[in-house]
């Protein structure tokens, strides 16, 4: 595995070429990659480009991408583009990130807040404690809460609206 070739196909942003060799990375679990890849990771702003390394990290199933994915999932750079960052933690326990994927969960777009909801249904693996559960049911059910406060209002006002039609 050339990882010239690939820092070189990175640092042009040629995604083309890029894509093809982060495949064959992914695809033989090149461990020796994860470096560049992290730094990569975190320094592009190409979206494309940035989900493909994610994707090839979640290929090589190696733990130590976890905290660099969750940073670059937080990162304000990558708003609008989180849902294959979330989807490259598929391999991945992510017990220790629980606040993270229910904030997501509660403030994502649809791809964002699905991606999030099956790594928690899927990929919370180890006991938590008492104190971070009850923070995120608070989350949850804060929300949930302010959901009924919009239907109740929208619903009026569409009461409201029906009723000028009537007039």
């Amino acid at each position: 595995m050339n990882l010239e070739k690939l820092k070189k196909a990175l640092k042009e942003e040629k995604i083309d070429e890029a894509e093809g060799i982060l495949e064959e990375v992914g695809t033989n679990k090149y461990e020796p990659a994860i470096p560049l890849l992290i730094e990569f990771l975190k320094s592009t702003d190409n979206h494309r480009l940035r989900n493909s390394i994610a994707l090839t990290l979640s290929d090589i199933e190696n733990e130590i991408a976890v905290e660099p994915l969750i940073e670059m999932i937080n990162d304000p750079k990558t708003l609008g583009f989180r849902g294959s960052l979330l989807f490259a933690l598929k391999p991945f326990d992510c017990s220790s990130h629980l606040e993270t994927l229910i904030y997501h969960l509660l403030s994502g777009n649809f791809e964002v807040q699905m991606e999030a909801y099956q790594l928690i249904e899927e990929n919370i693996h180890s006991d938590l404690s008492d104190d971070v559960i009850l923070k995120c049911i608070i989350k949850v059910k804060k929300e949930l809460d302010e959901i009924e406060r919009k239907k109740e209002i929208l619903s009026d006002a569409l009461d409201l609206l029906f009723s000028l039609k009537e007039v």
